[in-house]
This record gives C-alpha cells, sequence and structure tokens, in this order.
C-alpha cells in the first residue's frame, strides 16, 4: 500500500493517533489539522532557546522561561480542535502544575516526538508546491 493510501485509510479508521503520558496519565492525540498544528506550533514558535554554543548549566537555566510555552503547545494538541481549546488547554496545564511529581523531561520528549510524528511535513510541503507551481501557472504572461 502506498504512503499516501495508508495516511487516508488510517485517518477514515480512526487509527491515526499517539498515546502519550503525562503525569502517568494517558491522553490520546489524534493526527491534528491544519488548524491545531498553527495553534500548537504557534505556542513552540515563542520558545527563547539561545544558539549553538550551549553549556549544561546555560541550558538549564532556560527551561524555566520555556516551561510554559513547551506544555502550552502539547496541551493544545491533546485538546484538539474544540471551541474552548484555550480553556481546556490550560485546565490540563494546570492539572500537571498540582501533580506532586510534576511533568519529566522523558514525558514531555516522548510527547512532542509522538505529536511530531502525527504531523506529516511531506505532505503538507507537496501541497504547498502544488499551490506554488499553480500560482506559477496562473501568474505566467502568454
Amino acid at each position: 500500500m502506498n504512503d499516501a493510501a495508508k495516511l487516508v485509510s488510517e485517518a477514515l479508521l480512526g487509527e491515526d493517533f499517539k498515546t502519550i503520558f503525562i503525569c502517568n496519565k494517558a491522553y490520546v492525540v489524534q493526527a491534528p489539522s491544519i488548524k491545531i498544528m498553527c495553534r500548537g506550533l504557534k505556542e513552540w514558535s515563542c520558545l527563547s532557546v539561545q544558539g549553538d554554543k550551549q553549556t549544561k548549566l546555560s541550558a538549564t537555566l532556560q527551561v524555566p522561561d520555556n516551561i510554559e510555552s513547551i506544555l502550552k503547545g502539547v496541551s493544545i494538541f491533546i485538546v484538539g480542535n474544540r471551541p474552548d481549546y484555550e480553556k481546556e488547554s490550560q485546565k490540563l496545564i494546570d492539572e500537571w502544575d498540582k501533580d506532586e511529581i510534576g511533568v519529566s523531561q522523558d514525558e514531555l520528549n516522548l510527547a512532542i516526538d509522538s505529536i511530531l510524528h502525527l504531523i506529516d511535513v511531506n505532505s503538507f510541503f507537496q501541497s504547498a508546491n502544488s499551490a506554488l507551481s499553480a500560482t506559477k501557472i496562473i501568474a505566467r504572461p502568454r
């Protein structure tokens, strides 16, 4: 089965999802729509991580400034397409914040990795290239 057919069949059967664990609780994340991707990636774009030359200490010191954006992005992908997504997203963050142990680095890494696997970048760029080609055809003088 080719990749496109596999993606379509998984989406139709509802099999295009990942289960992630945060604070020892399971959450199901569906393959995000473009709207959800934009919401979640908007939060992650607020990260202010310094360049390449990092020491372990300097990288660690940046965590408190960035953790809110990371958690907000993850929570938005979990909540999905709901009219009250901001409120529900904040509920999750508050719940994680109140947890005795809190969110571990491993849980965050696995959650983000799982979410990124649900975003089919190749399909997005194929669509973008097709749209770009169409604009070139339309804009070409005859």
